[in-house]
């Protein structure tokens, strides 16, 4: 039975992304979508010109949500209605026996070891730098230096400099301004005296620009710009963090209209999407 909605195009264009590597079929797809409603009240003679360059990378999100239907070779592949699979096979499923026993359910106790210790007196930077360590912050200097010779630029970044650089993230945290240059700018409902006093704004704009902690070069895992930074901290989770009986799960969600394959498909909602586990 056929549902009456249509298709969107970016349930398309994540259909067409995850189709299994093993079906060759190197055919010319073409996606048509149709275009977004016109608001009558705004009216303009402006013509497009060539700065409005967009790609299926980078398309904004009324477009995203309009239907859409693919077609390959003349012939219709994603018709505008979503069909639900049918109830019935091919083949007969075998059918699965089971041998029920009415008994109590086993119990296993699990000793879990006392988390109580020195560790638990520590201060919060000191967790932090449990983290954050001297190995972290060796790679991030590195591998940002490393990219910024490859753009023929200085690679004069310290260690000092990037334990500021970071530091500067998390007050931007919790003193937020719509843009990073507003907390070296002289007014005084924006200027951020901590900020601005312990690095330039080109600093810091220079180490901003040129972050890495990944050469890029392994194009077959997904998470190639940041993996060396999650197994060292992995690493450190495992090292740091006891384990216990009861743990919370929690998750947040990142705004990301891009198409990356790391993206969890979630209906209308164009976003990272993480697990945290505490």
């Amino acid at each position: 039975m056929a549902n009456d909605r249509p298709l969107a195009a970016h349930e398309i264009l994540d259909a067409l992304e995850n189709v299994s590597d093993n079906e060759e079929d190197y055919r010319e797809r073409l996606i048509c979508i149709l275009p977004p409603p016109i608001d009558p009240d705004c009216l303009t003679d402006e013509d497009s010109g060539e700065e409005d360059n967009v790609t299926l990378n980078n398309l904004p999100r009324n477009i995203l949500l309009q239907p859409a239907e693919v077609m390959i070779q003349g012939q219709i592949m994603v018709s505008d209605t979503e069909e639900e699979p049918s109830d019935s096979t091919g083949r007969t499923k075998r059918r699965r026996t089971y041998a029920w026993r009415k008994r109590d359910l086993a119990k296993n106790p699990v000793n879990w070891p006392d988390v109580q210790g020195a560790c638990q007196d520590k201060r919060p930077i000191e967790w932090f730098e449990n983290f954050l360590d001297e190995d972290v912050i060796s790679l991030l200097v590195s591998e940002s230096n490393k990219y910024a010779v490859k753009k023929n630029l200085p690679g004069d970044i310290t260690t000092e400099d990037m334990k500021c650089f970071i530091g500067i993230l998390l007050v931007s945290g919790y003193s937020w301004l719509p843009r990073r240059r507003m907390y070296w700018e002289n007014s005084p409902d924006t200027k951020n005296e901590l900020i601005s006093s312990a690095m330039t704004r080109d600093r810091f704009d220079f180490i901003f620009r040129h972050l890495h902690v990944d050469d890029n070069l392994d194009l077959q895992d997904k998470y190639t710009k940041v993996r060396p930074l999650v197994t060292l901290l992995n690493k450190k989770f495992l090292e740091f963090s006891p384990l216990e009986e009861h743990y919370s799960v929690d998750e947040a969600m990142i705004p990301y209209y891009g198409r990356h394959g790391c993206k969890q498909h979630i209906k209308e909602n164009f976003s990272f999407r993480l697990i945290w586990v505490n």
